[in-house]
């Protein structure tokens, strides 16, 4: 009786996830061909791995956030101290580098206090937008966005991280009661906001003169490579909620 329900299992699941399987794949085999040296599986099984344990911290428990957010910080401090070592000024670097990591932890933790549901939006955002902005890029190439601080950020990469964005302004606005064109237009904002947060890093790893500012995470490098949207974003949205308090309600 077990065997042949789990038999059964198989069959329904069997098709969708080959079918998953396959998209993943060429997806992959897309962007490789585009440009051979990322390290595209890497970072999709990371991000895979990654996002659940983020989405159970956001929605189930303000404990084992709070917990995640403090270690994020020591780790991302850490990097930070690795990433300056070698520069004339530490005190100087070491108070950037204070506020740089402190402010947007300060942020989620106080935006996850307020609204779980507002940090999701603000994540599926910095998500949507990085995302979109990387295949978009990749694709359409053109016109480079910043080429002496992140020659590989396009224009092209941009504009389909903000039409992402908008996309999930859209959706989002349901669950608030800011409305439809508030959230569109918001979110746009933090799209653009976020990859002026990534050139932030990106700025700050060239004057360090390293490419990563750490390895921890397979195909992102350090925390701070893969938090680095937020760095930017956690403060602004605080702001936004504060100041448009109204239009965040359920």
């Amino acid at each position: 009786m077990v065997q042949d329900k789990l038999k059964k299992l198989k069959n329904i699941f069997e098709k969708p996830l080959d079918f998953a399987v396959r998209c993943f794949n060429k997806i992959i085999s897309h962007v490789h061909f585009l440009d051979p040296r990322e390290n595209t599986k890497q970072r999709v099984v990371s991000a895979l791995i990654l996002v659940p344990i983020a989405l159970y911290a956001i929605f189930y428990s303000k404990g084992f956030f709070i917990f995640l957010a403090i270690a994020v910080a020591i780790m991302m401090s850490s990097e930070w101290l690795d990433m300056i070592k070698n520069q004339s000024d530490q005190k100087k670097w070491r108070i950037i580098g204070f506020f740089y990591i402190l402010f947007p932890i300060y942020a989620v933790i106080k935006i996850r206090l307020y609204d779980a549901d507002i940090l999701f939006w603000m994540f599926a955002v910095i998500w949507a937008t990085d995302i979109f902005a990387f295949f978009a890029g990749k694709s359409l190439g053109g016109a480079k966005l910043a080429p002496t601080i992140s020659p590989n950020k396009t224009w092209s990469g941009l504009a389909g991280g903000v039409v992402a964005s908008m996309l999930i302004g859209f959706m989002s606005s349901f669950m608030f009661a800011g409305g439809v064109l508030f959230f569109v237009f918001i979110s746009a904002f933090l799209a653009v906001i976020e990859q002026a947060s990534d050139l932030l890093e990106s700025k700050f790893k060239r004057i360090c003169g390293v490419k990563d500012s750490g390895n921890i995470i397979p195909g992102h490098g350090g925390v701070l490579d893969r938090l680095d949207g937020m760095m930017l974003v956690a403060p602004t949205v605080l702001f936004l909620i504060t100041v448009f308090s109204d239009k965040f309600g359920g």
